[in-house]
């Protein structure tokens, strides 16, 4: 892959990784502030309690994102961006615009899901 199309999935990764933490700021500023309108009947704390649960959940999927971002940038530094962890052939760019974090060509992520790993 040249230059520029590396340059430019890093670009892309990088916002995508700014996006996910400020969402996740958002978030976390939120949970703070649930079932803090004043007195609340059981059924609006257990309401609560079970979106702060949503809302941390969702923190745990970003904060594995942003690990998998991190992984697939240093990829990039390193030379190894766009080749399949499995085989050692070239990711095909269309799957790299689709999901810049992949680490397999589709018929090796094919059949890594038949063998349900």
């Amino acid at each position: 892959m040249d230059k520029e199309r590396l340059e430019y999935f890093r670009k892309k990764l990088l916002k995508q990784r700014e996006a996910i933490l400020n969402k996740s700021k958002k978030l976390k500023e939120e949970s703070y502030t649930l079932g803090t309108d004043g007195i609340q009947d059981m059924a609006d704390a257990a309401s609560n309690a079970y979106n702060a649960d949503i809302l941390m959940s969702l923190s745990d999927n970003d904060r594995t994102m942003v690990k998998e971002i991190d992984s697939t940038l240093d990829k990039i530094g390193s030379g190894t961006y766009g080749i399949c962890e499995e085989c050692d052939e070239p990711i095909n760019e269309k799957r790299l615009e689709a999901n810049p974090v992949a680490r397999y060509c589709i018929t090796c992520k094919r059949m890594i899901e038949e063998k349900g790993e």
